[in-house]
């Protein structure tokens, strides 16, 4: 394991999705620094209404945009082009606050959802128009992402809309968005769309309350097959359908499997193209370790140098997961089925959590259909993220003040899955307030891991070899002073656009773009030209 120097971070510091920069918010300033060398490439200056209620911050998918917002404004900044901003003023038009922001199909588009799902604004930077799309289903930030998915290649918009008490399925043309198709699903509570990862099907599934049913769907809309729930195997799922149906949905990243979580024990694998059932998962109260499964537990073991360190042990005998420990309040569910599931890269490892085995991740191997591996931590596992390029290497982080500086890592080809104590690499030796950690996509062979505290952020690499190059190469090869580091050369602040009066986008700045206005870019409202959708069914349903 080799760990870079210790580097200023805060809260809000995040790796680009290639792993090229770290972007930091600091008081009144963007920090943008480069992986290679960590070195700080770019300062921009933030407003002060701007830097002290700063409510959205993320890439794009390309890594070439940033996003800064709030509830009043949206400031987007470019990592190839110092010239560029983009400044987008009261994006709801003062009818209603903002409650989700994120990039769309490409780094020029802004997606804007209103509360109370009043209307989804779609900004456009490159030709400084907007289109509105009145009642998206779904608009809070917990829960946004599940009512529009993207279509692969054409970049197709699909959004699940409500309107008049029924759900609406519209799909939209790049660019213009404007409606190609729409139509109502047989849903009566329709509770998320996905697109597959080839662009061929589109999935609409049902909430729980209305049971077990997915709907699939043509790219061009047609109806090609309807699942209404797992093939009963036992008297125990004599009555699946009276129950509660779908909670958790996903699918396979090279489309071969979707899975299907409830409010059992159960999980359904589903094989595309034909949609139909070929395995369920099942989560048993004794797990026992054999040739084909390793059941890992978590230990806290005295240190030879005194102090306490943590490992993983293997099981040898049959062993009970830990359940919840507290009951329910009076009147309340108890909490049962899978919360928790997500395939790796490659589409045959599916790690699942259950709602009431809190501290168990369980790894299932989909090509031989067993169980690979089970993992108990002393924690409650907060979050479980697969490397996005690596196939086989999951990372699990848990909740509680003694977890907060811990990463585990789950790799087959090790002998042990690894904990990483962080806090023992960062200045002072603890860390304080909230702590990030993700991987680092970065282009190097061996596999890298962003942490942060409100104070420092630091890179860990896992070579494959001794030789093997780690992603921060170049800071390693330049000279440092008499304390171990660099000191950071002055930059130039890039002054963000000033407050103006009027609600506008800020004009583009790119080589050989010009604006569309005529000479004045002051308008009443966000976008000089705005376009409203509404998906209409009757029309397009043929």
């Amino acid at each position: 394991m080799r760990f870079s120097r210790s580097l200023k971070s805060s809260t809000q510091s995040l790796p680009s999705p290639d792993g090229a920069f770290i972007a930091t918010i600091l008081p009144s300033k963007l920090s943008i620094r480069a992986t290679r060398s960590l070195e700080i490439t770019r300062v921009i200056s933030l407003p002060p209404e701007l830097a002290s209620s700063i409510s959205w911050f993320l890439w794009s998918e390309s890594s070439n945009r940033i996003l800064v917002g709030s509830l009043d404004n949206i400031r987007v900044f470019s990592t190839q082009n110092p010239n560029f901003s983009a400044n987008i003023n009261h994006p709801t038009s003062g009818t209603t606050k903002v409650t989700f922001v994120c990039f769309g199909a490409n780094d020029d588009e802004i997606l804007v959802f209103s509360d109370f799902g009043l209307k989804l604004s779609i900004f456009n930077l490159s030709t400084q128009r907007s289109v509105d799309i009145n009642s998206p289903k779904f608009y809070n930030a917990g829960v946004a992402a599940k009512g529009f998915s993207y279509r692969p290649v054409t970049s197709n918009l699909a959004l699940l809309t409500r309107s008049g008490g029924k759900d609406v399925v519209s799909i939209h043309t790049k660019d213009t968005l404007d409606v190609t198709r729409s139509w109502w699903p047989d849903t009566i509570d329709a509770h998320g769309i996905c697109w597959s990862a080839d662009g061929r099907w589109l999935v609409v599934w049902e909430s729980s309350s209305q049971g077990h049913k997915i709907l699939v769907y043509t790219a061009d809309g047609h109806l090609f097959k309807t699942w209404n729930g797992p093939v009963p195997i036992s008297e125990e799922d004599s009555d699946i359908a009276l129950g509660a149906g779908i909670k958790v949905f996903d699918w396979s990243r090279n489309g071969a499997f979707v899975a299907v979580g409830d409010y059992s024990r159960r999980v359904t694998i589903l094989s595309a193209p034909s949609f139909t059932e070929t395995t369920s998962l099942f989560h048993t109260t004794t797990v026992k370790p054999a040739e084909s499964l390793q059941i890992w537990q978590e230990q806290i073991v005295p240190s030879p140098n005194g102090g306490f360190t943590r490992e993983f042990v293997a099981a040898t005998q049959a062993i009970c997961p830990p359940t919840s420990g507290s009951s329910p309040p009076t009147n309340a569910e108890p909490k049962t089925g899978t919360n928790f599931m997500s395939f790796d890269t490659s589409g045959s490892l599916l790690a699942t959590r259950m709602e009431n085995m809190p501290t168990t991740i369980w790894i299932w191997d989909l090509g031989t259909r067993i169980l690979r591996a089970v993992m108990i931590l002393h924690a409650p596992i907060a979050k479980a993220t697969w490397h996005p390029t690596i196939n086989e290497l999951l990372m699990i982080r848990c909740e509680g003040e003694e977890s907060r500086g811990l990463v585990h890592l789950w790799d087959p080809s090790c002998s042990t899955p690894k904990i990483l104590d962080f806090a023992a690499q960062i200045p002072g030796g603890k860390v304080i307030g909230k702590t990030i950690g993700r991987w680092l996509n970065a282009q190097s062979g061996s596999s890298a891991i962003f942490f942060s505290d409100s104070q420092d952020c630091i890179l860990a690499s896992i070579p494959g070899s001794e030789d093997e190059e780690v992603p921060w190469q170049d800071a390693e090869v330049r000279g440092f002073d008499i304390y171990g580091q660099q000191e950071e050369s002055p930059l130039n602040l890039v002054p963000a656009d000033e407050k103006r009066t009027h609600s506008r986008v800020s004009e583009l700045m790119d080589d050989g773009m010009t604006g569309m206005s005529g000479g004045t870019d002051e308008v009443e409202d966000t976008f000089r030209f705005r376009k409203f959708i509404e998906p209409d069914p009757w029309s397009s349903s043929t």
